[in-house]
């Protein structure tokens, strides 16, 4: 706990943060022209019955939500990791009088709560929002499967987790090249793919978000274990 408290205060927080306030501006908006979709005269018909089913807008936001924040976190990640054992001062850290792995725990759970929390009241904020624009608005969706009460929290957190676990790999993967860039492309890149597979049953949305993130939780345990290694191996 005493590291995580260390890591929050050399950590400049405050632009991350407003960092998120943008990315949910800007899904906020999306939300709420998701809402008007069916109503432009030439939607296509394949596309319309997404976008008039509560579990159909939510996947969509629930997408964007995990693969922005999941940029974020690759973003906070490569500061924390790469800019640290990687640059200039790494002799600095290396040096440090404390397990490694214990100082990357520090780092990585910090950046997992982080993300987490930032992501959770973001989706819960623009649903909220979608919802009362919805109702001002007239708009007619079918209601979801599960009760929005109950699963909007739930995909705000495994979404967060979600976004968590993405940056952690793309910054292994950016270790490997030492390379910020290439973890934040490699973040694009793997949250892309792993939207792809919502498009399997959004109607089941909270079931498959559970399940992407489970597996993807488990492959990111793996990865976390190469990046640990690698960076205890380092000689000052």
């Amino acid at each position: 706990m005493n590291l995580i408290k260390m890591e929050f205060k050399k950590t400049n927080f405050k632009a991350y943060f407003k960092a998120a306030l943008g990315v949910f501006a800007g899904i906020l908006a999306m939300g709420i022209l998701f809402l008007f979709i069916p109503y432009i005269e030439y939607a296509a018909p394949k596309g319309e019955e997404l976008f008039r089913e509560w579990d159909g807008i939510l996947m969509l936001i629930s997408v964007l939500h995990f693969v922005s924040f999941g940029i974020l976190a690759a973003v906070i990640a490569s500061k924390l990791i790469i800019g640290e054992y990687g640059g200039k001062s790494a002799a600095v850290f290396l040096c440090y009088p404390i397990n490694r792995k214990k100082i990357l725990n520090a780092k990585c759970l910090l950046i997992c709560g982080f993300i987490t929390a930032v992501n959770f009241l973001s989706c819960s904020a623009v649903m909220a929002a979608v919802s009362i624009v919805s109702k001002i608005a007239g708009a007619e969706l079918v209601k979801p499967n599960i009760p929005l009460l109950i699963s909007i929290p739930c995909i705000g957190i495994l979404s967060g987790v979600l976004s968590s676990v993405t940056g952690i790999v793309s910054v292994t993967i950016g270790w490997k090249k030492r390379s910020v860039p290439a973890a934040i492309v490699s973040s694009f890149v793997v949250g892309c793919l792993l939207a792809q597979c919502f498009s399997i049953s959004y109607k089941n949305i909270l079931t498959v978000t559970a399940a992407v993130c489970a597996v993807t939780v488990a492959a990111s345990c793996f990865v976390y274990g190469i990046l640990a290694k690698s960076i205890d191996k380092l000689e000052v």
